[in-house]
């Protein structure tokens, strides 16, 4: 049996996703990143980094590092199978899709683009998401980029966040999905990784149902979805 935890209208789920699906209500989206199969490499970040780091020596040098983020992405080390997740709501949102696409039926697409100013960098510009309806494409331009989020950062809308998550999507950009999504009155993440999809739905007012295996993540999700509410409850 799973843990589960419930904060206000959201019910959080330590498990297997795959484990978790057949027992869960049905709701109205599903909007989520899960692992795409690309074995991404999380081992260190160093100094201009924007997670939650430490100081070490390294070959006379001294370099900022993550302690905290060594472990692999579960079930990143193989293919992502879309198959139970396609049909599971009416609205699906599946971030990474680009990278499963061959695997997907017919739908749309949305794109995020990290670096709307056309720096050119060495990880890819944008991430794409598959959506279960024939529409046109769209995009959400919202820089992403080292030293643009973070406490030091000067970028309006990302300053000031930390990185839990090696894969982490913005606040803002999983509240652009919910809207996409039609403005649900719930929604499922199976992924939900650090809970951004929880932290929005929070911030929105939907009813959220996330599932996370690793522990490490599911703590963060926990507390991050705890203190979303905690801050609506405040402004109310």
């Amino acid at each position: 049996m799973s843990e589960i935890v419930t904060i206000g209208d959201a019910t959080l789920y330590h498990g297997d996703a795959l484990d978790v699906l057949p027992t869960l209500q049905k709701v109205d989206a599903i909007i989520s990143d899960p692992p795409y199969g690309q074995a991404y490499k999380v081992n260190t970040f160093y100094a201009g980094g924007t997670r939650e780091s430490s100081v070490v020596q390294r070959n006379g040098k001294t370099l900022k590092v993550n302690p905290n983020v060594y472990d692999a992405i579960e079930g990143d080390d193989k293919p992502f199978d879309p198959a139970p997740w396609v049909n599971a709501a009416p609205i699906v949102i599946l971030w990474g899709a680009h990278k499963f696409a061959d695997r997907l039926p017919p739908g749309g697409w949305l794109v995020w683009d990290k670096v709307p100013t056309g720096k050119v960098r060495d990880q890819g510009d944008g991430e794409a998401a598959w959506i279960n309806q024939d529409r046109p494409l769209r995009i959400f331009r919202l820089l992403w980029d080292g030293l643009c989020v973070g406490k030091g950062a000067r970028h309006e809308v990302t300053a000031g966040q930390k990185r839990y998550h090696p894969t982490q999507k913005p606040e803002i950009l999983m509240r652009w999905c919910i809207a996409q999504a039609g403005n649900p009155q719930s929604v499922l993440d199976g992924y939900m990784g650090s809970g951004s999809t929880g932290v929005a739905c929070a911030q929105m007012g939907v009813t959220f149902f996330g599932v996370e295996k690793s522990r490490r993540n599911f703590d963060i999700a926990c507390e991050r979805i705890d203190n979303a509410y905690r801050q609506a409850r405040m402004f109310a």
